[in-house]
């Protein structure tokens, strides 16, 4: 790369447009002082961007416009300068791929400020981008390459210190400066990081150190806290699991009873007919003895008739009365067994009491010791401090009442859960009285029933066989009348039959060849045959339609004719099922509970509005309006047009159907030309006509059924009117005795009946009382529960406060013992619950005891009143057998021809007795088992909901577990976790994120001071490697510019000597670069100690060597050769002269020798206007002629 010229622009002192040619070796300049020669200097600075004016000679930028007068009226002057250099890039030195490079530079003014501006090739640029060109050519306005005028010794006069880095600036090692001084930089940050790091973790330790008691504190809460919600769970499904086996206990029993009782039914049908049987083959033969005997006859009939009902009905209630001892006997050996169960257990509950309490007074003892020695440390500790002592003393207060409310809640637990029970149970009691009562209701109602009526059959006996002989007739009447209403009937129901073969036929004939699909077909096939249920019908058959409107409606429903209505979706659930089952086909179906109705659009409703329409579809077919959604979805809003013609006015806007069956779409399309009608299509007789008549012909059968029935009755009934005077008289007899009987029977029942009253109010009123009681219960929980929360909260900061105050080791030991006596205490009120807990089981054991007592005295009060009956019961039946014999052995000696009928009806007599007796002892059985089915169910009942209540506290995603510790055990732990989480007090929960934040801090912490002490080393070992390359990198070049040195300034000064020198050989950083000159026959001297010309050729020695290491593309001098004589000239002449063969040279120069050694000369002169001027110098000699001898012109 060469410099080949440079523009200027009114730039200084050149007006207008000035070009500098510049050749390829040595260029000089010359010409006489203030010409401008320096102008030229100062442009090329101008433009390789030089930061201050100074450099350029000027105070502003604006200096630099040539004419410009700081303060100067003159408006017609200037307003722009520019500097152009143009280089020869065909190696490519400046990174733009261009063989020839403009860099243009101007300044324009804009008032009183002024603008810079950059081009490239005229391109717009930036300082930036020329600063980056020319450092990458190494170009510098400040560089060793150019000196300016004045300036060509500076480099003998600067430091050692500014000459080595002028070395280190050649060696390009000041991006090892750079790589240092940020090595350094990032080293110092990260150290200081590293200082803020370690106290940011000391901080955290220390944090930490203060979080992890509430962190230990809030784990231990959380595992209570876990295993009292598990213990809660595993209490829940203790409940369901207890539930669960009562009610299947109980149902199990429900079953067995409920099979017994079908069996017990099943003998009282059968003994009901033999006791009915019999009971008419003993009328007739008492009818025959009284035919036989006349009235005598009759009169002793009675009187044995009184004395067998008298008879049976002692022997009836002494049979009760035995049944009833029975079954108290019964439940006094049930009573018994469970009140023996009862006594060993409060006998064993006894014992366990005796030996817990032991127990506690055993850990009272040692709390009390543990007390006392921790009183006496807490003492030792404090030195007798009376705040010590007075918190101390506020502690035990504390502890003490918490101990005290922790027995108090125990107690009113244990007796809230007594409550309970006994309300459970009172409610059991209340529902069974209720069903008691019923029952008792029930047989009141019946017993007064059976009375008033036997009242009535007393008073009307006499007149009952006159209604029989009215009723007779009426009978015969009534036979008439149903015999031509049955011939009616049969009329009616041949007609509608032949008309329902005729519809069914009709329908059967469409179905089969009507163009059903295979699949409808089957499902109409399985409605028929009551396969399938919830099936209606097809569309096509719950339709009617006019005939004239039957080809646009088929049309417009298409292939839906034989979708199938159904009842529901499960229905047609159930048909899809049976089609896939069977692989025949698929089918539309349309439920009637999922179908939405449809409403029409706005479009269609402006269509139906229009005179050519006829209406909507689905408004001319008749169905029945439960179907309207079916009908809706089929047709949708389909309009039925008269004509094509008309229906293609509105062709686009809706779905229309014409009468002829041509469809328009309503996106525009239409359908039409001639096809058959299919076979399936509306009928004029439906499936609801033919539902209609088979209804109609059932109905008539069962009204013929019922009348044929009816008839059947009357005839039969006429046939035992006749012989029903001869039953009255002897049925007559009877009537008084059974009255009697009754009558003491319903005083009985309504006496029950207001004793079971008497014992609901009881019941109920006890109920309400144990749910006040309970109520109040629960609150004084509660507001124990509130009361030992707090102490617990005081006694844990009371507890802080006291170790706080005793300090040191005394607080560790008081610590140590505190939590040894918060364990015995713990285990003490354990066993303090356990014994509250037991103590509320005796008591309810204890009562239980008691009520098995009066139950046990009740019963045997019962039975001894029983015991009476049954012997005044038979006796009287005694003596009643004693007067039946009588009676019978008068009858045998007065009718011994009625023997055999005696013998017969006594046989009768007999069995009738055994059955009426074996009837009523299962009649018994079966009450007893009813009441004792209704007693389970109505556990059942009381249990179930608890049940469902139960399950439905447990979430859905626990899982249900195969075993469940006892209650006793579960609610012993809920005890025992209670107390725990009561003793460690208030706990900071949140103390659990703040140390897991905490730790995780100090975690990331200790990573980063990890992370940033290996950087540290990291960057002390980058330190240390870029030193070593900056020392050999320095190294290499002062010894290659030293050697340059040597031989560049014996050369110069034609034999003389210079090297150069480190300060500090061992560190060179640390000193700088001396020269040592001699010149030639003269003595060793410092640089400093030379003439200003030696100093000049020590200066320009210097560059050359420089030059030879690090060639830059071209060398600016501004009068290197100044300050010497005349030999020192030729030789610095000579010099550059033989260096620009390696590079470009532009030197300011006023000397001949420089002239005469030069290529190019340019001579720069000043006219009296002000303006320097340039003129190339051909023939240099010539010119030097014309100049005055350099020691005329220094003279």
């Amino acid at each position: 790369m060469r410099l080949l010229e440079l523009k200027f622009e009114n730039f200084k002192s050149f007006k207008g447009h000035v070009t500098v040619p510049l050749g390829p070796g040595f260029t000089c300049i010359t010409g006489p002082n203030g010409s401008g020669k320096s102008n030229i200097t100062d442009a090329i600075l101008f433009i390789l961007g030089s930061r201050s004016t100074k450099l350029l000679r000027a105070r502003k930028l604006k200096q630099l416009i040539h004419g410009f007068q700081e303060g100067s009226k003159k408006k017609s002057g200037p307003k722009s300068c520019k500097v152009s250099m143009s280089f020869d890039n065909s190696d490519r030195f400046l990174a733009i791929e261009k063989d020839l490079v403009t860099f243009t530079k101007g300044i324009k003014l804009k008032g009183k400020d002024t603008t810079t501006y950059y081009q490239i090739d005229k391109k717009k640029s930036s300082a930036r981008e020329f600063e980056a060109l020319f450092s990458r050519a190494g170009l510098y306005a400040t560089g060793y390459n150019i000196i300016q005028q004045g300036d060509v010794i500076q480099t003998s006069l600067m430091s050692g210190i500014e000459r080595r880095r002028k070395m280190e600036d050649v060696a390009g090692i000041t991006a090892y400066d750079n790589r240092l001084k940020r090595t350094r930089s990032a080293r110092k940050s990260v150290e200081a990081d590293l200082v803020l790091l370690n106290e940011r973790a000391k901080e955290s330790k220390r944090t930490l150190k203060q979080l992890e008691r509430e962190k230990e504190d809030a784990e231990k809460l959380e595992i209570i806290i876990k295993e009292i919600n598990e213990n809660e769970i595993s209490l829940k499904f203790r409940t369901i699991f207890d539930l669960e086996a009562e009610i299947e206990s109980r149902r199990e029993i429900v079953d067995k009873y409920t099979k017994e009782l079908e069996k017990i039914d099943k003998k009282q049908y059968k003994r009901r007919e033999d006791i009915e049987a019999n009971q008419l083959k003993f009328k007739e033969i008492e009818n025959e003895i009284g035919i036989s005997g006349g009235n005598k006859a009759r009169e002793l009939q009675e009187e044995l008739d009184k004395a067998r009902v008298a008879h049976a009905l002692a022997g009836r209630n002494a049979e009760s009365a035995q049944n009833e001892l029975r079954d108290l006997e019964i439940e006094r050996k049930t009573i018994t067994g469970e009140h023996k169960v009862a006594s060993k257990e409060l006998k064993t509950l006894t014992k366990e009491l005796d030996s817990l309490n032991k127990i506690i007074k055993t850990l009272e003892s040692k709390v009390s010791a543990k007390v006392t020695r921790l009183t006496e440390l807490e003492g030792a500790a404090a030195n007798n401090s009376e705040v010590v002592k007075k918190q101390r003393d506020q502690l035990e207060e504390l502890r003490k009442k918490a101990g005290g409310l922790e027995m108090q809640r125990h107690r009113i637990e244990g007796e809230k859960e007594q409550l309970e029970n006994q309300l459970t149970n009172a409610k059991e009691q209340v529902i069974r009285s209720k069903q008691w009562l019923d029952s008792i209701t029930t047989d009141a109602k019946e017993a007064d029933f059976q009375l008033k009526d036997m009242e009535i059959g007393n008073k009307s006996a006499n007149q009952n066989l006159e209604k029989i002989k009215k009723k007779h007739k009426d009978v015969l009447k009534s036979i008439e009348k149903y015999q031509n209403e049955l011939s009616g009937l049969e009329s009616q129901l041949r007609n509608l039959s032949m008309k329902l073969a005729s519809k069914e036929a009709a329908q059967r004939a469409r179905e089969e060849f009507g163009g059903y699909a295979k699949g409808v077909k089957a499902i109409l096939q399985c409605r028929d045959e009551g396969k399938l249920s919830g099936i209606i019908g097809t569309v096509a058959e719950l339709g009617r339609v006019d005939e004239k409107y039957a080809t646009a409606l088929e049309v417009a429903a298409g292939a839906r004719l034989q979708s199938i209505v159904t009842e529901n979706d499960r229905a047609a659930a159930d048909a899809i099922e049976f089609l896939k089952r069977n692989n025949i086909g698929r089918v539309r179906f349309l439920p009637l509970n999922k179908i939405h109705s449809y409403k029409p659009s706005a479009a269609a409703l402006l269509i139906s509005k229009k005179t050519s329409a006829i209406g909507f579809a689905q408004d001319l077919v008749k169905f029945d309006s439960r179907y309207k959604d079916a009908f809706g979805n089929v047709f949708g809003d389909t309009v039925i047009v008269d004509s094509l013609s008309n229906a293609r006015k509105h062709l686009g806007k809706g779905r229309m159907v014409t009468l002829q069956g041509e469809v328009l779409e309503s996106g525009g399309a239409l359908v039409g030309g001639s096809a058959p009608r299919t076979g399936v299509g509306f009928g004029t007789a439906d499936r609801t006509e033919i539902d209609s008549l088979s209804a109609e012909i059932g109905n008539l059968d069962a009204e013929k059924l019922q009348k044929s029935s009816a008839l059947g009755e009357l005839i039969d009934s006429a046939g035992k009117l006749a012989t029903a005077r001869q039953e009255l008289e002897s049925e007559k007899a009877a009537f008084q005795t059974r009255v009697t009987d009754y009558d003491g029977r319903a005083e009985e029942v309504k006496k029950r009946v207001q004793e079971a009253e008497d014992a609901l109010k009881s019941r109920e009123g006890m109920v309400e009382a144990l749910q006040g009681e309970i109520i109040e219960r629960k609150e004084s929980v509660e507001a124990l529960e509130q009361e030992i929360q707090n102490i617990t909260s005081e006694i844990s900061n009371a507890t802080k406060d006291l170790q706080t105050i005793a300090g040191g080791k005394s607080s560790k030991n008081i610590a140590k013992l505190q939590s040894d006596l918060d364990e015995f205490r713990e285990e003490l009120s354990g066993k303090q619950s356990q014994f509250a807990a037991l103590s509320a089981k005796t008591e309810a054991i204890q009562s239980d005891v008691g009520r098995l007592k009066g139950d046990l005295d009740l019963n045997q009060k019962e039975q001894k009143e029983l015991q009476i009956t049954l012997k005044q019961e038979t006796q009287n039946s005694a003596k009643l057998d004693k007067e039946l014999k009588k009676l019978r052995k008068e009858e045998e000696t007065k009718f011994k021809q009625l023997k055999g009928l005696r013998d017969s009806r006594d046989n009768l007599h007999d069995i009738l007795t055994e059955l009426k007796s074996e009837f009523a002892t299962n009649q018994e059985l079966k009450r007893s088992r009813k009441h004792a089915m209704n007693d389970l169910k109505v556990e059942i009942a009381t249990r179930e909901p608890r049940l469902l209540e139960a399950k439905n506290k447990i979430s859905d995603d626990i899982k249900t577990p195969q075993t469940v510790l006892s209650r006793e055990k579960l609610e012993n732990n809920k005890e025992i976790l209670e107390r725990k989480r009561s003793r460690l007090g208030s706990v900071n929960m949140l103390s659990l994120d703040h140390y897991r934040l905490e730790a995780e801090r100090f975690g990331e912490i200790k990573k980063h001071r990890k992370q940033l002490k290996e950087e540290v080393r990291r960057l002390e070992s980058l330190e240390t490697k870029i030193s070593d390359k900056k020392e050999n990198k320095f190294m290499g070049v002062y010894n290659h510019i030293g050697e340059s040195f040597k031989t560049s300034f014996k050369e110069i000064t034609g034999g003389g000597e210079a090297w150069l020198v480190l300060e500090n050989e061992d560190s060179p950083f640390e000193g700088g670069v001396t020269i040592k000159a001699r010149m030639p026959k003269k003595k060793l001297y410092p640089v400093e100690a030379l003439s200003g010309g030696e100093k000049s050729l020590v200066s320009m020695a210097f560059i050359f060597a420089i030059q030879g290491y690090d060639p830059s593309p071209f060398y600016l001098l501004d009068e290197p050769d100044q300050n010497l004589d005349g030999v020192n000239t030729e030789h610095i002449g000579r010099a550059i002269a033989l260096q620009s063969s390696f590079a470009q040279f532009l030197v300011v120069s006023l000397h001949h020798a420089a002239l005469r050694e030069a290529e190019n000369v340019i001579g720069v002169f000043m006219g009296d206007d002000g303006v320097s001027r340039l003129h190339q110098i051909q023939d240099v000699n010539t010119f030097i002629s014309s100049l005055p001898t350099e020691t005329e012109a220094n003279a």
